[in-house]
This record gives structure tokens, sequence and C-alpha cells, in this order.
């Protein structure tokens, strides 16, 4: 993992927040475990795909290239590999009717290496990027009815057209024609292949002899409309349907004209229409005001869900049941052919988090930019159960938590406003408390007696529960002056440590007095600082390395044993077991149990892509690793299932611990 400056900025839906939390205890690794998601699931998905001869699969997407499958209908869902995921925007996915294993995926990109269409033949075990589209922005597929190996692409800068399942492409819409591009959706016509469909966002465009020639066709529709899909009715490929940001139309002459359908006020934006195979005259509308059903082709709609709706997709053995991808509530499900929907979203899980914390049995996670479905999450039974809260505020963005030691119900949010407080786990807030000079917290450290650290760019500051609300701030004096605070962690026993842009500090008197630490090596950038209990021993985890103290963080040398000198975003020592501390590094996750001396991998077979925001132990679960992965939620693992946890190490411990790395945000998204 290649280093980051800390004064950059990046925006949150890249962010890594580097948080961990500790309040219970774990014993030795087990050698054959996995990483067990636990939520909070959903999110935004973006596409949803059935295929035709696999009972119960089902394939699903973000934009932002997570691919998950299911095999069960949809009751759970499993993460896929997928190369490009976070490197590029997914727009389409298409599976292969003949083979169930075989799938394409068309990716947009600046990034000439990542653009294109991916081909797996083997249900996501391996991928390739198809050579004749590599470099191309693909927007939209289609498989030809009838003739699996006839594909269609839509890119940013036109048509292309494959007849051998995407080992060759050519070119069928005019090169360099302004309006015939970007090409963000595509129908073929059922009973004749030549005819393909378009959507551009300059109107829908259709060629009748396979690309040789094509034609505007837009009599009926609002000029200038974007065309975001097409479908064409099986049995009547006359019969088309199209939708546009000026709502949905119909047509019964192939597209050469069409009539714009009325639907219910507010709903005229309209992301997707889908045609029912299995139930005559039911259509579906994804509008700006929620998912739309019609059962008289159109003419009349009910409203079946507020949420958008990007992506349907029928199954075809239980036609009943209708699988929807939705950008705020993830994956939805009816078993009643679209008369009602439910989230069926276990194991999905797209948000944008941003911190966790912990005390006694309660976690809380917070994600950001997620209108009417993100904010803060609770769950009381390690995660089996989580429950969205109400936000301190209407539409506040929370980017850190922190829950108090002696208190599981005192809640602390800072948001862009200032710090929000609660009393009783989040039911009720207080106004927020702006720091000084306004600017935004960056990382916290509850402390107990209702006492709170808050890290700022201006420096760090004490909050005093019973502090006059006039001056509910108190200045810390640091070694060196004021400096800026990205980050604070604190360990078992009750050491502090404070990391800046270019060293860091540490406390052993609840932050009342900080003392220097040494630079393992030059123009490093630390990312964690963990003490060993009332020990001298620490870890540093920088972008040189992990870095090895035993004199109270004064002096260091580099801990290589089982390790690389890379990156490591993230150290916990365990709070009841002296010695024994985990890491993050190069997607990995390894522990020690002679406090740093020498390391070995948590699992023995663990994928190089686990990269964990944060590692922590909840109070109550002494056998299992916890660990918050950007975009995908909680995680956890067993460690040891006969790990001996000395009497009143978890029976009696309430206290949290926190790491809080410090990430820059933008207002605006």
């Amino acid at each position: 993992m290649s280093s980051m400056g800390r004064g950059k900025e990046v925006r949150i839906a890249r962010a890594c927040v580097f948080a961990c939390l500790l309040s219970s205890s774990a014993g030795l690794t087990t050698a054959h475990a996995d990483w067990t998601p636990s939520g909070p699931y959903g999110g935004a998905a973006e596409l949803v795909r059935v295929a035709p001869g696999a009972a119960d699969f089902v394939l699903a997407a973000s934009a932002n290239g997570l691919l998950y499958q299911s095999r069960n209908g949809g009751a759970s869902w499993s993460l896929l590999r997928f190369p490009p995921r976070f490197a590029g925007t997914l727009h389409a996915l298409e599976i292969d009717p003949r083979a169930p294993g075989t799938w394409y995926a068309g990716v947009e990109s600046e990034t000439p290496n990542i653009a294109g269409v991916y081909k797996t033949d083997d249900a996501g075990a391996h991928w390739r990027s198809l050579e004749g589209l590599k470099g191309h922005s693909v927007w939209s597929l289609a498989i030809a009815p009838g003739d699996a190996n006839r594909l269609a692409a839509g890119t940013s800068d036109g048509v292309f057209l494959s007849a051998d399942a995407g080992a060759t492409w050519r070119r069928i819409s005019p090169d360099g024609d302004p309006e015939l591009r970007p090409v963000v959706a595509l129908a073929f016509d059922p009973a004749d292949s030549n005819v393909l469909y378009a959507g551009t966002t300059h109107l829908p465009w259709r060629t009748r002899d396979g690309g040789a020639h094509w034609e505007s066709i837009h009599e009926g529709m609002i000029d200038d409309s974007d065309v975001f899909s097409i479908a064409v009715q099986t049995n009547a490929s006359a019969n088309v349907f199209a939708s546009a940001c000026s709502g949905v139309y119909r047509s019964g002459d192939g597209g050469a004209s069409w009539k714009r359908m009325e639907t219910p006020r507010g709903a005229f934006r309209t992301y997707l229409v889908a045609l029912d195979p299995y139930r005559a005259g039911v259509v579906f509308a994804g509008t700006s005001a929620g998912l739309l059903r019609s059962a008289d082709r159109g003419a009349t709609w009910k409203a079946v869900t507020a949420q958008p709706v990007k992506s349907i997709a029928f199954d075809p053995v239980h036609h009943e049941k209708i699988f929807f991808a939705s950008p705020t509530a993830g994956l939805l499900l009816s078993r009643d052919g679209g008369l009602t929907v439910a989230e069926f979203n276990t194991g999905f899980v797209n948000r944008n988090f941003t911190s966790v914390a912990a005390a006694g049995q309660n976690l809380y996670a917070a994600t950001v930019y997620e209108p009417g479905s993100g904010g803060i999450f609770r769950t009381s039974n390690r995660g089996l159960r989580w429950g969205r809260m109400e936000g301190p505020k209407a539409g506040e963005n929370i980017l850190k938590l922190a829950v108090a030691p002696d208190d599981q119900n005192r809640l602390y949010a800072a948001g862009y406003d200032g710090l929000f407080r609660s009393a009783d786990g989040g039911a009720t807030w207080t106004k927020p408390v702006p720091l000084p000079g306004g600017g935004l917290i960056t990382a916290m450290a509850p402390l107990s007696g209702g006492r709170l650290l808050a890290a700022a760019p201006s420096g760090l500051f004490a909050f005093q529960h019973e502090a006059s609300q006039q001056q509910p701030w108190r200045h810390i004096t640091l070694p060196g002056g004021r400096r800026s605070i990205d980050q604070l962690q604190s360990s078992p026993g009750g050491a502090l440590a404070a990391l800046t842009s270019t060293g860091a500090l540490h406390s052993d008197n609840g932050g009342a007095i900080w003392a220097a630490c040494g630079q393992p090596v030059a123009a490093t950038v630390w990312y964690g600082l963990a003490f060993d209990g009332a020990g001298g021993v620490a870890l540093a985890a920088t972008s040189r390395g992990l870095f090895r103290s035993t004199d109270r963080c004064a002096t260091w040398r580099p801990a290589l044993t089982g390790l690389e000198a890379a990156t490591v975003t993230a150290v916990v020592f365990h709070p009841d077991h002296r010695g024994q501390a985990f890491i993050a590094q190069s997607g990995r996750i390894f522990r020690t149990d002679d406090a740093g001396l020498t390391w070995a991998p948590l699992l023995r077979n663990e994928p190089a892509d686990v990269y964990p925001t944060s590692l922590f132990f909840l109070f109550g679960a002494p056998q299992r690793l916890f660990a918050l992965f950007p975009r995908r939620g909680v995680f956890s693992i067993p460690i040891d299932a006969t790990a001996d946890v000395s009497p009143g190490a978890t029976s009696h411990l309430t206290g949290g611990y926190l790491f809080d790395a410090g990430v820059k945000f933008h207002r605006n998204r």
C-alpha cells in the first residue's frame, strides 16, 4: 500500500479512516478461519442480474465496482473478486444466457488501462479485459436474443459490435459523430438482431441493418432528452418503451414515433423502464419519485416504493420474484410480482463509512452522504442486528464517533457543524458545540466523567461535560506549541497517543501532560501508535513499516521479523494479554505474541486485498477480532476458540479504547 501525505485532501468516497477500538480480549489464531460480515448492510446498488440457467443465482453490483453474488435467491450475498473495483465506474453487467458462469462487465474510467469490457468464464474467479475495447469507457452492454455470441457495447465514443462473444469488436456507429455518443443504453430487437436501439444523452437512435446506417428516432419526445434505458416487448417487437429525463415513453411502431406516458406528479425523471416477461402489460419505471408499476402498458401507474431503482431482474424460475437495485436502499426483492418490495441486503454492503466506536455492549458506526439510508447505526449484539438511528440533525454528516469508556450510552458525534452529544445512546442529541475557530474535529478520545479530547488542525482541545457552554473548550498545551492533530489513539492501561503530520506525542495522565516521541526514520507518515499496557513497549505503524520501542517511544528499531518494510496502517495491543498485538500491512493481518519481536499472518491463506480501516475487540466476544472495512462494513474472525481469558478481563471490562485516523473532508460532494 502506498503512503498518503497527511495533509492531502481526499474525497470521502476514497478516504481511508484508520480507527481501532479495544474493549475485550482474544487469544491465538486458528488455521482455517475466515472473515464473516455483520453489517450494517445496505447502501448503493446499481445493477442486478439473474442467470436463466441457474436456479436462485443472482448477481448484484455497485457503481464503484463491488460485485456480489447470491446462491440462495437473494437471501444472502457474498463479495466476488472484480479487478477494477474502486478504480472505475461499473455501468453494465450481463450474463450469458447459455452459460451462467460467463459474465460481461462494462467499465468507464479516465485511466485507459482500466476502461473497457471485462469477461469471466468461471463465475468471477478470473477476469480478463477484452482487447478490442480496452481503453474505451463502456456505458452499456446488450446480448442479442437467440445469439449469445452477438454483443453490443455502448461507449463514450459510439457503438461497437462483437460476433464472437467479445473476442473481436468493430465500430458500427459513425466515427466522430458528436450526437451518437455517449451510448448509455442498448437494446436488440428480439425478432431481428440487426435492429439495435441506442439511448444517448441526445435522444434515441436506431439501426435496422446491423449498424450500416443510423437514424435519430425522437418524434414525440421532448427535445434533448437523455435516454437512460430502452425495452422492447419480446412477443411484439414493434412495442418499444424508453425512459428519459423527461419521463416514460411508449412507441407502437418500433420507435418511429413516441408518446409520453402520464406518471404521478414528481415522477418525471425516469432512470429505468422494464417490461415484465411473465405478466402481459406489466411495466416498471424507476423514477425520481421512486418505483412505479403499471398493469396496463403504462396507461396508469401505482407507486411501489419511494426508493429509487436503477436496475430490475425477473426470476426465470419463480416468476413472482423480482429483484431491484436501488442507489439508496441496496437490494430489494418482491415476492408478489412487484406489488410490494422489501430490502434483502444480508451480506451486501456499499456504504461511506467514516468512523466506528464501541463501549460495553454497544457498537456504533457512521456513514456519510447517504440521504435517507445512512447516518449512525447501532448494534448491541455484536453485529447480528443493526438499527439505524435518527441523526443529531437533519442532513448532518457525521465524520467521527466516540463513546465514553465509563458510560456506553454517552455518545459523541462530530460533524461539519461541530460536536453533538447524546446521553441516551443516540436517542436524543444536544445542539452542536463548534470548535474554537470553527474548524473540523479530526479525531476524538473520550475519557471518564464526561471528558473528551478533540483534535483539530488548530491543536488539541479538552471538552468538559459540565463546563460552561460559553467556554466549553480548553486548549491543551503541547510540546512545540500549537500543531495540527490528525489522529488520537488510546491503549490498554490508559496511554494516549496523538499523531501529527511530522511526529507523535504521548500522555500517561489522561491528556493533561504530553511528551514528544522519537522519530523512527526521517520523513515518515504515522498511522498508529500503541502501548502495551503499563509496560514500556510501543509499536508504531508508519508509511516506512512497523517500528518497536522499549523506552516509551523515545527510540525505535524496525520490526522486520515476519514483516515487510512496507506501510502498516493499523496497530493495536490486546487489552488483557500482555505482549499480544495485531497489525494490518499490505492487505494482510499479522499478530505477535512477544510484544512485536516476531510476527505471523493471522490467516495462512488470507487474500492480499484485506485492507481494514479499523481493528477492534468487543465486550463479551473475546474470541473474535472485529474490523471495519472501507465500503464493506464490520467483519469479524475467530482468533482462538480455546482462548483462556483471565477472570474479570472481559466480564468486568466496560471501557472503550479508540484510535481514529485523521482524514480531510470536502464539504461538497
